[in-house]
């Protein structure tokens, strides 16, 4: 079996080369690394590559997570991430604004965090930390996986799923521009990628879910008409656009569809009816369009915080109160705000409407992304009254001008950028 790609032992000797380039970088600027691991794609054995003059690159970030004894401060991770970018021969990424002419050609993000041994031990039930333990390579140091909780599928909460969809209808936003700017590589990534974490989603709702996105494959393929038979009537092709996207990406070779923006349309479009249904099973509640669904996503409750809460006390201080639990999820979206509102300060944007908004700037950013994805008509014209309720809601946490979409996906992904970036997990 592959260490780091579906591709061959060649190109894994590419990739730990890089990864050697990472570990020299993180030891110049961090004493008493303990372990360094990546996971993701890469750690998965499954990670997309691409070939740039005869040699091997990632299509599109490392994911690695540094282990120390003490804390590391998030600018200096940033500044080894921009490092290693510019030994790869890559402008690397900007992390307070989006670039809407990102191209693989060019572009690299090394997504660097930093875990300490204490913290290994109080890690919460994510998909991420599920993978950190289960599917990832160590490619420096000691072996300290097995200090992470041994989570069983079950414990995974349903908020793991509304994370991931609405990243990838963020991404469906990002990387698609009205003035031509999109790189056809690079969208056709991302629309590919949103099939293929609607099968993440769907399989923790029927408990199937696998961290290898070709088992998930294989599962939903199998279990889709039978598991899943109201979203089949409306869908019934999916597991068929699950299995073409899966196999394209491991192999990464050419554009999967010809026509982009085509492939886009139907994106969005197949991806609609899966955030729908997603969040109907989650939130219990009826979905009947776009405007449920993002008043669904920015009033989620405890049915999103709860899960997280319940088992950060319990690692933490050994405590299992229901109660307190509940207190502690109504505490996240105040932290959320604080820090976001520092991360904007930053940028010399003063911004107090944050810190009156009830909600935590995560789920209204995210209960904008469904009005401003179909802000647009087929035609590209501009549908008039989801760009004003896109422009609406995230005016709730971030200072938007926007007059036109191309500055409105612009506005929302820059929103994103400061406060998925703050690597608050």
């Amino acid at each position: 079996m592959n260490k780091y790609t579906a591709l061959g032992i060649e190109v894994d000797k590419e990739v730990q080369k890089q990864l050697d380039i990472v570990a020299e970088e993180i030891n110049k600027e961090i004493k008493n690394v303990k372990s360094m691991i990546v996971y993701g794609g890469f750690g998965r054995g499954e990670g997309s590559v691409k070939k740039t003059n005869n040699k091997y690159y990632p299509a599109n970030d490392f994911d690695v997570y540094v282990i120390t004894e003490k804390k590391v401060d998030g600018e200096l991770l940033d500044n080894i991430a921009r490092n290693v970018a510019k030994r790869l021969g890559s402008k690397g990424i900007e992390f307070n604004k989006f670039d809407k002419n990102w191209s693989f050609e060019d572009n690299f993000y090394l997504d660097l965090k930093c875990l300490t041994l204490d913290e290994l031990k109080k890690l919460v039930p994510m998909i991420r930390y599920y993978e950190l333990r289960n599917s990832s390579n160590i490619f420096y140091g000691e072996e300290v996986r097995n200090l992470i909780p041994d989570y069983k599928l079950n414990d995974i909460p349903l908020g793991e799923g509304f994370r991931v969809l609405l990243n990838r209808m963020t991404h469906l936003i990002e990387y698609f521009s009205t003035e031509g700017k999109y790189n056809d590589a690079v969208l056709s990534f991302f629309c590919a990628k949103a099939y293929i974490d609607s099968c993440t989603a769907l399989l923790l709702l029927n408990k199937k879910y696998s961290p290898f996105y070709k088992k998930r494959m294989e599962e939903f393929y199998e279990c889709y008409e039978n598991d899943f038979p109201d979203l089949y009537k409306k869908l019934p092709d999916l597991h068929e656009k699950v299995k073409k996207y899966t196999l394209w990406k491991l192999n990464y070779n050419g554009l999967p569809e010809k026509d982009v923006i085509k492939f886009w349309m139907q994106t969005r479009k197949d991806f609609l009816e899966v955030v729908k249904y997603f969040m109907s099973e989650f939130t219990n509640k009826e979905i009947k369009n776009i405007g449920d669904l993002s008043d669904a996503i920015i009033n989620l409750g405890k049915e999103h915080y709860l899960p997280y809460s319940r088992h950060f006390l319990k690692n933490s201080f050994n405590i299992n109160s229901r109660a307190l639990a509940f207190i502690t999820s109504k505490l996240i979206p105040f932290r959320f705000k604080q820090l976001y509102f520092s991360r904007l300060l930053k940028e010399k944007k003063i911004y107090p409407r944050i810190l009156i908004n009830k909600r935590s700037p995560d789920v209204v950013i995210f209960g904008a992304a469904p009005h401003i994805l179909f802000g647009l008509n087929e035609d590209l014209t501009l549908d008039k009254e989801n760009f004003m309720n896109g422009l609406k809601t995230l005016r709730k946490v971030y200072p938007t001008k926007a007059k036109t979409w191309e500055e409105l996906s612009q506005d929302y992904a820059n929103a994103y950028i400061l406060f998925y970036l703050m690597k608050i997990v």
